[in-house]
């Protein structure tokens, strides 16, 4: 019957709308709008509290996203036509999803109110997935990832959205493939897990659906023994028409930073790019990349924030 659908894919289908009855569908995990001609989504999809993935890619006459169920994990968005994006009033709500993969590929109508409500809510879902997920962590050396080139998805939580720069919270940034990192001791009481951003320029190779990237640590002074780590990350997009910027929480890379970390509290990292393939693989353009910390206290810290904003508005 229809109220048991657990999965929906209306790929092509030229409708302009759902119909409001679609919040009835209380077992529905999967609902596929790719390529479709919808103009608008009802409220009532906030009411499908099993809803897991919601793609919306490639669909040019929507215009609005209203607020989404907590229990989605997965949110792929390319609507160029895209203009507003509305989430829970409070930061507690906010603190009740589980988002784990969220894209906003070539979304460039984005209002201003729509980015920066974007920008916090990846804010609390990473800082969120890094704490729950790093303080349940059995692995305890970058080796033991054997699956992780063909699994790498299941190791991650990734954020996507248009612009050009290395969001504030961000202790460490640059426009360039390099920085020196200096934790102070602070950051190591104890150290928790570390989120990675990158700037993808809009020059960067087209007919892309993935990227690798290879980041590289020595000491403060260039010297000593390179070290290393792939991360790999999938482009549902396939070409951009504007920068983005790219966040994510990788699990084998902050298990290997924070492993670098014990050791040596100041050193230099390297990050290059390019197209993930098994033939031709040109570099990719990055007009920059950031490091964050995450800690115990600034995890809490973060809440108590939230906390007051919530109380402030």
């Amino acid at each position: 019957t229809l109220e048991n659908i657990i999965e929906l894919d209306l790929t092509a289908i030229p409708i302009n709308a759902l119909p409001a009855s679609v919040g009835f569908q209380s077992k529905l995990e999967t609902l596929v709008l790719n390529l479709s001609e919808i103009e608008s989504i009802p409220s009532s999809i906030k009411n499908l509290t099993r809803l897991r993935k919601l793609d919306i890619q490639r669909c040019k006459k929507l215009l609005a996203l209203p607020e989404l169920p907590s229990s989605l994990e997965t949110l792929l968005v390319e609507c160029i036509s895209l203009k507003t994006v509305m989430f829970s009033s409070t930061a507690a709500e906010q603190f009740k999803e589980n988002k784990k993969r969220v894209e906003f590929w070539n979304c460039l109508n984005l209002d201003e109110r729509s980015l920066i409500n974007i920008g916090l809510n990846m804010q609390i879902n990473l800082m969120k997935f890094t704490y729950q997920h790093l303080s349940t962590v059995k692995h305890d050396n970058v080796e033991s990832y054997v699956d992780y080139e063909d699994n790498y998805a299941s190791y991650q939580a990734v954020y996507v959205y248009p612009g050009s720069s290395v969001p504030e919270w961000f202790e460490y940034k640059t426009t360039k493939n390099h920085m020196i990192v200096d934790l102070s001791p602070s950051y190591l009481s104890p150290l928790l897990g570390f989120v990675f951003c990158f700037i993808l320029d809009e020059d960067s190779p087209q007919h892309c659906y993935g990227i690798e990237l290879k980041i590289t640590t020595t000491d403060a002074e260039g010297d000593g023994e390179k070290d290393g780590v792939n991360i790999y990350m999938d482009r549902s997009c396939f070409y951009i028409a504007s920068d983005h910027v790219c966040i994510i929480y990788d699990q084998p890379f902050s298990q290997y930073l924070t492993s670098i970390a014990k050791n040596q509290t100041r050193f230099k990292i390297k990050v290059t790019a390019r197209r993930k393939s098994n033939f031709f693989s040109p570099e990719v353009d990055l007009k920059g990349f950031g490091i964050s910390s995450i800690s115990h206290s600034r995890y809490h810290n973060f809440i108590q924030q939230m906390e007051l904003f919530d109380y402030v508005n």
